[in-house]
């Protein structure tokens, strides 16, 4: 190979690397998944790089031999947690790097999958926030009167949703609008439909709750990744912020149309058969709303049924954390088994599994307490948060010694 054929390689190969790392990251590749990844297929392409990132932006370095050596650095934007265009970039990189695709087409193959349409329809991703937030209230101790009150909530919310993926300026402004229109709606129509508007509204914000942002920032940090890791959790932070602020706006509102935010009502008892059908139904929601690919939702709701039977089983007797470590070591080496038997991303599965598991909401009820002054409760809340997010974070690394993942992603 001339010099001037390796030169052209080398930045086929560094601009096919630039674009799959950008991708892989929009998508939801974790910082330490990401790193190994692009420098495991750089190594396999004959580069020697370096790789540094954080959620919003990945440093380049490359050392090329006979060559002066450049740094980069990629902004990445629009953030968009898509697991279905994550499994087909897993695969294309597999034929990269079996050598099956060559470097041009793999680039052009990663712009095609990002302007690939989303893999539901609008209607269907509408039904799955509201009969998400209906099954969630169920995990809160809800009733029948809360499922219906919560559908509610989450049905708004996903029409925001929609609004939101087509004007720019409300997307910027999801969360803590999205937080004032639920709070509005369960609170305008708990008293006629005689449920708790506490319950409706944590279900109905539920999907905004940042818990994968918390399980993953706290990983990133315990496998040496401080810098996105403290940005990740800062991103969470800022996130349950606006929800509460959100909430809250909600109350003063609703509170001048003479709705009392205090006045509560006792959920009734639902038959022993509703839960393990709310975890189905949560289960093929969370995929869809993920845009998990429709061969893999039966392996989400296998990821959601999981730490749930674990729990049924007496894992919950053991404490909380203990619970928590046990039920992330069990959905853990899950996704670890799915990604070595389906050659697909781990994270497929492992995603579904940290929602059920993931102090999220605890997180959410504690800054609400300390807003309304509770301190104490608050702080309470929030080590309870730390601790259940330090006992999942290390369920997960033990799942990843017990049982290897098949590689990087």
């Amino acid at each position: 190979m001339t010099p001037e054929q390796e030169h052209d390689r080398n930045q086929q190969a560094i601009a096919f690397v630039a674009k799959l790392g950008a991708a892989l990251q929009r998508y939801g590749t974790p910082a330490n998944r990401l790193d190994e990844v692009l420098l495991f297929l750089s190594k396999e392409l004959g580069l020697k790089g370096s790789f540094f990132s954080t959620p919003s932006a990945i440093f380049y370095s490359y050392d090329l031999p006979g060559e002066r050596g450049f740094a980069r650095l990629q902004r990445v934007y629009n953030k968009d947690l898509d697991l279905s265009k994550l499994s087909q970039l897993d695969r294309l990189f597999n034929d990269v790097w079996a050598g099956t695709v060559s470097l041009v087409d793999g680039a052009q193959r990663v712009d095609e999958i990002t302007n690939d349409p989303p893999p539901y329809k609008k209607w269907l991703t509408f039904a799955c926030f509201g009969s998400t937030s209906a099954m969630a209230s169920t995990f809160f101790g809800g009733g029948a009167a809360e499922m219906l009150l919560s559908a509610a909530t989450g049905s708004i919310l996903g029409l925001l949703y929609l609004w939101a993926a087509a004007n720019e300026t409300i997307g910027r402004l999801f969360e803590p609008l999205g937080a004032l229109l639920v709070s509005v709606t369960a609170l305008s129509l708990a008293g006629t439909m005689g449920a708790s508007s506490d319950i409706a509204t944590l279900a109905g914000i539920i999907v905004l709750v940042p818990g994968f942002s918390i399980a993953i920032g706290a990983t990133e940090l315990a496998l040496g990744h401080p810098a996105s890791g403290v940005a990740r959790l800062a991103g969470a932070m800022v996130t349950f912020l606006m929800l509460t602020m959100g909430v809250m706006f909600g109350q003063q509102i609703t509170s001048f149309w003479g709705v009392d935010p205090s006045a509560g009502f006792t959920p009734s008892a639902l038959p022993v058969w509703v839960e393990p059908i709310a975890l189905l139904v949560a289960g093929l929601g969370l995929g869809i709303l993920f845009k998990a690919a429709r061969r893999d939702l039966p392996w989400t709701v296998a990821a959601v049924m999981l730490p749930y039977l674990a729990f049924q089983l007496g894992v919950a007797d053991l404490g909380l954390e203990a619970s928590i470590f046990i039920g992330a070591l069990i959905a853990g080496v899950f996704s670890n088994v799915f990604a070595r038997w389906k050659d697909r991303p781990s994270l497929i599965v492992r995603l579904p599994g940290i929602l059920i598991l993931v102090p999220g909401a605890t997180g959410f009820l504690s800054l609400g307490d300390l807003a309304n002054g509770d301190v104490l409760e608050g702080m309470q809340a929030m080590v309870r948060v730390l601790m259940t997010a330090t006992a999942l974070v290390t369920g997960f690394l033990v799942s990843n010694a017990v049982l290897p993942p098949r590689k990087a992603l």
